[in-house]
């Protein structure tokens, strides 16, 4: 597995609230492997039931500024039991991970803008997943994005994410392409 793209928990400065209708993305950057697996910094908070994605979209807006998701998803994870996720205040946060398995492994084509969106459909205030974002310093390319009855840019903050390829010789240069 090779890192398509990431941002590092060290830059980890507060929570995201993720429940019914209260979602959050992060643009990215593809490379041209096949999507295998997004991590991201978080854990959750009271007792929520039911399951946690991670979504890949379309990219839209400018990345960095006002980077959205558009369209349908084009890829959704293995579901995650949210209540197997460590809670607050016990653990600490830490990475969790979302598999694409089968037909959700599309391939992720190089140099192009892509969103993933961290949804619960379930939950509500004191019953979520708490999803760690850097809104000190970020310095990532792209920028979060939020979802409450319709996507919006937020561009002075970043996500803490790992986004993998299953190739394990990482994406091959543009040079030796056919």
């Amino acid at each position: 597995m090779q890192i398509v793209d990431s941002y590092s928990e060290s830059n980890a400065s507060i929570n995201w609230q993720t429940y019914t209708n209260s979602f959050v993305a992060q643009s990215f950057t593809g490379d041209g492997g096949n999507l295998s697996k997004i991590k991201i910094y978080g854990r959750r908070r009271g007792v929520p039931t039911g399951n946690v994605y991670a979504k890949i979209y379309t990219h839209s807006g400018t990345f960095g500024t006002n980077s959205m998701p558009t369209g349908s998803a084009l890829a959704t994870s293995d579901p995650i039991n949210i209540m197997t996720i460590g809670q607050y205040p016990s653990v600490d946060p830490y990475l969790i991970a979302f598999t694409f398995s089968e037909e959700n492994k599309i391939a992720l084509v190089d140099q192009t803008k892509y969103c993933f969106s961290i949804e619960f459909a379930s939950g509500d205030f004191s019953n979520n997943l708490w999803v760690m974002y850097d809104v000190n310093s970020p310095s990532h390319a792209g920028n979060i994005s939020y979802f409450v009855d319709t996507w919006q840019p937020y561009s002075t903050s970043d996500l803490i994410f790992y986004v993998y390829n299953d190739n394990p010789l990482g994406p091959f240069p543009t040079h030796l392409r056919i």
